[in-house]
């Protein structure tokens, strides 16, 4: 088993949890009722309670990211929920691309279709432009592998040293 490791969730998503987190909490102030502040107060530290534990959650899965080599067969873990694996003769390798996100045009993310999606954190099933689905576990734009699909969902990932990571699955699809 070879175990690559994917590049670590930028600061932007954290702070885009912390600002969920404080609209859920404000939010029932901008409702004031006949009852007052205090309603409005309790109101709001009720929902702080509520979706904290979600947010916090979300937060400490982020980093739960794993791209494994396992014999002829690619498993990635992304933000713990969601999980890919396909055997490695399934992808066309000759047309993998190593580069950022923007240069590379067959993987650009349409749809959500099961996945996260916040500043600096893809992760999950997505649908490119033309409709096909891509699996993507991409916390690093400036650094991205793209391994397409024969049929089926391709994959996009952030790995540190891509092209290490793609000339080790060239010799493990080669490997007899």
């Amino acid at each position: 088993m070879m175990t690559f490791e994917i590049a670590p969730v930028g600061l932007n998503a954290y702070f885009v949890l912390a600002g969920i987190a404080l609209f859920a909490a404000c939010a029932p102030l901008f409702w004031l009722n006949k009852d007052g502040i205090a309603v409005s107060m309790q109101k709001s530290m009720i929902a702080l309670v509520f979706t904290a534990p979600i947010i916090l959650g979300i937060a400490y899965t982020m980093h739960d990211n794993a791209f494994e080599l396992q014999g002829k067969n690619v498993l990635v873990r992304a933000d713990y929920f969601y999980r890919f694996e396909r055997s490695l003769n399934e992808f066309d390798l000759d047309r993998a691309q190593i580069g950022s996100y923007q240069s590379i045009q067959a993987a650009q993310l349409h749809l959500r279709r099961n996945g996260l999606g916040l500043p600096g954190m893809q992760a999950g099933h997505f649908s490119t432009q033309d409709g096909k689905a891509i699996f993507a576990a991409m916390t690093d734009q400036t650094q991205v592998l793209y391994l397409p699909a024969k049929s089926g969902a391709s994959l996009l990932v952030s790995v540190q040293n891509p092209s290490a990571v793609l000339d080790a699955l060239k010799r493990a699809q080669s490997a007899v």
